[in-house]
């Protein structure tokens, strides 16, 4: 409703009381094997639940977030799939799980410090190339995975890249996609790269998997072929600088995959550009070249 101090207040009526399906007989509010909740005079539940979910004895609550939050940067959660924690699903690494959820606990579950403390890891920090050792390890985070980006975010990324920003209809102009949040919002891209329909709390409706259809939307698509050819793009506006050939490879490769080129690839570009009559439409094939690289799909 509307606040007279200019703000929006959002009133909540109780919940009506629930009644068993079968037999008809009222359901007591309690939390997955708790006892029965001892409701306020006014019957509003939702503090008591509150105060359930962030007790440090409630052990659902702290797994369940230092688990996701383990997905989210490791690829691959303690527990797989992530929504799926139960006594016959053990983690990988269960004193690791235990270890995390009880610093949670101990830091006021407070989600900056106990990023901070899986950012900081030895684990974390491991490179994405495998080695002869453990380059069939897939769940003990011998090394980095590589995780592929969101559908939002990279069309951000290559809307970042070529320096077209994508237009949705009915937002305002310069918005990003991961601030889109109608998820109804037409975009075949974000469909082929799997942006979920929203129609269930499972994370795994979000497709992860790459595919076929994405690899040829990649390299054929006529939206991005759009943005890497547009007159006002990253590939026009270098095109016609006094960039020497190998200011243009460096920044590419800086733009694209966050890196300086290797010797062989600055030598390879380089070359390539010297024997080009068209320097436009060389540092284009050049910026498509690096768009459909790994790197610059994955996050690793």
């Amino acid at each position: 409703t509307g606040d007279p101090r200019g703000g929006t207040r959002i009133l909540g009526g109780l919940a009506k009381p629930l009644s068993h399906p079968r037999t008809g007989q009222p359901v007591a509010p309690a939390g997955p094997g708790g006892p029965v909740a001892v409701l306020p005079p006014d019957g509003d539940s939702r503090r008591v639940l509150a105060d359930w979910i962030t007790d440090p004895d409630n052990p659902y609550f702290s797994t369940t977030l230092v688990n996701r939050l383990w997905a989210h940067y490791f690829g691959r959660g303690l527990v797989e799939p992530v929504d799926d924690l139960r006594a016959t699903n053990p983690a990988s690494n269960e004193p690791l799980l235990n270890a995390l959820a009880a610093e949670f606990v101990r830091l006021g579950f407070d989600v900056k410090a106990i990023t901070q403390l899986m950012l900081e890891s030895h684990v974390y920090q491991l490179s994405a190339q495998p080695n002869a050792s453990n380059e069939l390890d897939a769940q003990n985070y011998s090394h980095a995975a590589w995780k592929p980006l969101s559908a939002e975010v990279l069309l951000d990324a290559i809307s970042q890249v070529t320096g077209v920003p994508e237009e949705f209809n009915g937002w305002p102009r310069g918005y990003r996609a991961i601030q889109i949040w109608d998820n109804k919002l037409p975009s075949h891209f974000m469909k082929v790269f799997g942006r979920p329909a929203r129609q269930t709390v499972c994370a795994c409706e979000r497709g992860t998997e790459p595919g076929i259809a994405q690899v040829l939307h990649l390299m054929n698509a006529p939206e991005i072929d759009n943005k890497i050819h547009h007159l006002h793009g990253r590939a026009a506006a270098m095109a016609v600088s006094s960039m020497s050939d190998q200011s243009v490879v460096e920044e590419l490769y800086l733009t694209c995959l966050s890196r300086y080129p290797q010797p062989e690839e600055m030598a390879l570009m380089k070359s390539v550009l010297a024997d080009s009559s068209d320097r436009r439409g060389t540092i284009e094939d050049l910026l498509w070249t690096l768009m459909n690289k790994r790197e610059f799909v994955f996050n690793h």
